[in-house]
Formats: structure tokens, C-alpha cells, sequence
């Protein structure tokens, strides 16, 4: 999601440092294993993930 949004989004959580960071983590995960899985098969869903790993690397 964009920072904004984040931002928006983590406020209405009121959860911890720790949390968020492990948030973040999952999104990665999650984000490069559909990364490494679609990209030679389906361009589109590897592009949406590019985004997601570029959205969990940021904060």
C-alpha cells in the first residue's frame, strides 16, 4: 500500500515497532515467493509483487 495510505492504515492499527516490522516481513515474504513464482508465466502479477516487495522495503 502507498506510504500514505500505510501511514493512515497504521495509525487505525495502534500496533508496536515489533508488529509492524513483522507485518512487513510477511509482506515480503509473501511478495517475493508470487514474485519468483510468476514472473516468467504471468508479467502482470509479477509487476503487482515488484510493487509489494518495493511497498515493504520502504516501510
Amino acid at each position: 500500500m502507498p506510504a500514505g495510505s500505510r501511514a493512515a492504515f497504521r495509525a487505525a492499527l495502534g500496533v508496536d515497532d515489533a508488529t509492524w516490522a513483522r507485518g512487513r516481513g510477511w509482506a515480503l515474504a509473501t511478495g517475493l515467493n508470487a514474485c519468483a513464482a510468476c514472473t516468467a508465466v504471468n508479467p502482470r502479477v509479477a509487476a503487482q509483487t515488484t510493487r509489494q516487495i518495493d511497498e515493504a522495503l520502504v516501510g
